[in-house]
């Protein structure tokens, strides 16, 4: 029989995934996305192989990231997205053992990508907008999935703290109705590239601290946003990063390659008291000495 676990955690077949206020950060691999809308990745996919996408995955894990975001929306590979987002799912699980979460905007492709996956996953395809709610938390709720949610509705993406927290209670209400837990709904708190939205991050953090303290709800950002169109973005996301766990960042959608994240994530949960042993830090630091690494 599968292991379910309970609201407030994903699973592989290691066990539970912990999400929360509570838990430790729990960073996402989300660059698949990105990776397949290179043409030679896309090449691969039409062929049926996922070779560059299963070791980007890989990358992932051996990195400390234990949950690969599966999305192919790339407008090339829209005729293939039923077929292939299934598949990929099998692919990236089989070959690395990684917990899957599904991006897509077709619900057939998530009930299939959802249906792939042995153990709970989750489904980063949920909106503000009401067409969306209706049509994927039907869905979301047969496979016992967590949500993940973009921040957007009818009016767009919402500018202030007060309209994302009407946007979010709108979600969590709507979750709730469909017997998906509080515990089990990942808020987005909007990560906007500084390039083109100078100042937005002071609005991202307070509405962290506004979705745990009003909403109760677990809070998740897009992190890889951060940086875009600037020089060295990777550095501008760790930054961002850094800055967001500290208000109350609880999911990070981040590039594995981001520098330093591994010591910085292991870092902040100490800090932050999230791990106040530091057990994360001191037993990543020993594996680091041991393979001749401390940077």
């Amino acid at each position: 029989m599968t292991y379910h676990p309970p609201a407030g955690a994903l699973s592989n077949a290691a066990g539970a995934i912990p999400f929360g206020p509570d838990a430790a950060t729990l960073c996402v691999n989300d660059q698949c996305g990105y990776e397949c809308e290179r043409p030679e990745v896309q090449a691969e996919l039409e062929a049926g192989r996922f070779d560059s996408l299963v070791e980007l995955a890989r990358v992932g894990v051996e990195l400390g990231l234990p949950v690969f975001n599966v999305q192919l929306m790339a407008p090339d590979l829209a005729p293939l997205e039923r077929r292939l987002l299934p598949q990929l799912v099998e692919a990236v699980y089989a070959a690395t053992g990684a917990c899957i979460a599904v991006d897509s905007r077709d619900p057939q492709a998530v009930d299939a990508a959802l249906g792939a996956y042995p153990h709970k996953a989750l489904c980063n395809s949920v909106t503000g907008e009401r067409v969306n709610l209706r049509t994927m938390l039907p869905i979301i709720a047969r496979h016992g999935a967590a949500i993940g949610t973009g921040l957007v509705y009818e009016g767009g993406v919402p500018k202030t703290v007060q309209e994302r927290l009407m946007v979010a209670r709108r979600i969590v209400e709507a979750a709730e109705a469909h017997g998906i837990p509080r515990a089990d709904v990942l808020v987005d708190a909007v990560c906007l590239p500084a390039s083109v939205a100078p100042g937005s991050m002071q609005v991202t953090l307070e509405t962290l601290k506004a979705l745990h303290e009003e909403l109760g709800v677990p809070t998740l950002l897009g992190i890889s946003n951060a940086g875009h169109l600037m020089p060295q973005p990777r550095m501008l996301d760790l930054a961002f990063f850094a800055a967001a766990v500290s208000w109350g960042l609880d999911v990070a959608m981040i590039d594995p390659r981001t520098p330093l994240l591994p010591w910085i994530t292991r870092g902040l949960d100490f800090l932050t008291g999230a791990d106040p042993s530091g057990k994360g830090y001191l037993n990543y630091y020993r594996g680091q000495r041991t393979v001749g690494r401390t940077v």
